[in-house]
């Protein structure tokens, strides 16, 4: 199935047999793997879907898994992971059917890099509205373990917004950046949140179904904002995550190309939720 923009997309599942049969991403839904530990839950429990979303993250995706597993078990909720290759150009893809292969693990392809944003609308489309649902940058630079504090909250939000809690782990350059970025969307949208592109917990219903334009982390301020505007009622938190900084490679955020596109994105993303407010206001 092509793609908007002409690129490819598939999705793939680990069989019971080890092999990896690639299914159309316009299937219904995705249907995830068993799960990563046995809590000893009913069918009926909790799911919490962890998406991992990586472009040339070789060196550091394998350790983001094992940094999953350590923690699934002493969560209240089943796990399972969605591994997603953003077109990378090293051996990414590689290491992710390993992994699928290894582990059951579900995985989604992009055959060009897409974007962050476009790979997580089109990976939230397909799990079920009722799972929840975090993001688990490949990078590894997230101490997974922070999900505790999102989970036992999770009764009293729909979406709970993580905001770092040793932002001192983070170069200079990225913190004014972030300190920029964060005063732009609270003065565009009218935000108290602290952060926005940080770990995050949100059941799959409170973004299916939201269309965004903005790419990059750009995309988050858009698709917040936009979810707020469909539905007022949204419950949404805020919990504090640590961050380990990278153990390999350096960050894609703030090369000067990435902080002129994140201009163009942020204004891209405001037009848009001007028009979706109209829209809102009018009851189209």
């Amino acid at each position: 199935m092509a793609a908007p923009g002409g690129s490819r997309v598939r999705f793939a599942k680990t069989t019971l047999f080890g092999s990896i049969s690639t299914l159309l991403l316009d299937s219904p839904c995705v249907h995830m793997s068993q799960t990563i530990a046995d809590s000893n839950q009913t069918p009926n429990d909790e799911t919490l879907v962890v998406v991992v979303p990586c472009y040339n993250e070789e060196a550091n995706v394998e350790q983001t898994v094992q940094a999953i597993r350590s923690v699934a078990s002493e969560l209240p909720l089943k796990v399972d992971v969605l591994l997603i290759d953003d077109g990378s150009l090293d051996g990414t893809k590689t290491k992710i059917t390993s992994l699928c292969n290894t582990y059951g693990y579900s995985a989604m392809y992009n055959e060009e890099n897409r974007g962050v944003g476009w790979s997580l609308m089109e990976a939230y489309k397909r799990i079920d509205k009722d799972h929840w649902v975090t993001i688990m940058p490949g990078d590894n630079e997230i101490e997974f373990a922070s999900i505790k504090g999102f989970v036992a909250m999770r009764d009293d939000f729909d979406l709970i917004l993580g905001y770092l809690q040793n932002p001192v782990i983070r170069p200079l350059g990225r913190r004014l950046f972030s300190v920029a970025y964060m005063r732009t969307v609270q003065v565009l949208y009218g935000f108290s949140f602290r952060y926005l592109n940080g770990m995050k917990l949100f059941r799959a219903r409170v973004f299916q179904g939201v269309d965004v334009e903005a790419s990059g982390h750009a995309f988050n301020s858009e698709l917040i904002a936009k979810a707020i505007l469909r539905d007022p009622a949204l419950r949404i938190g805020e919990a504090p995550f640590v961050a380990r900084g990278r153990a390999a490679g350096n960050s894609k955020a703030i090369r000067p190309s990435a902080v002129a596109q994140s201009v163009l994105e942020v204004g891209r993303g405001w037009r848009s939720v001007a028009q979706y407010r109209e829209r809102v206001t009018r009851g189209d």
